[in-house]
């Protein structure tokens, strides 16, 4: 099993918006091959940075479902509403 971790800095006034719009990322993610689970998190010091865990059976399936057009569709609608690049770390048991 593998977890990704996604940090994502919201642009101040845009914390509805995105919560919306990520929340259609994840539903998407949902058919995807390897597609275990998804949850939100908002960073308590800080309620602009959130982070996505997605846990994915393969480094294979995530590497899919990244470069996949769905994501690249619903990337185009949050990416606006960021005030820097998202930042992806993968994470596997020690």
């Amino acid at each position: 099993m593998l977890a990704v971790l996604i940090k994502r800095t919201v642009a101040p006034g845009m914390e509805a918006t995105y919560d919306e719009f990520s929340r259609k990322i994840v539903q998407a993610a949902v058919p995807a091959h390897g597609f275990i689970s998804s949850k939100a998190f908002k960073d308590i010091a800080d309620t602009h940075i959130r982070y996505a865990l997605i846990q994915m059976e393969t480094l294979n399936d995530w590497l899919a479902w990244q470069q996949s057009p769905e994501r690249a569709a619903a990337l185009l609608q949050i990416q606006p509403l960021l005030q820097e690049p998202e930042v992806i770390s993968i994470l596997t048991t020690a």
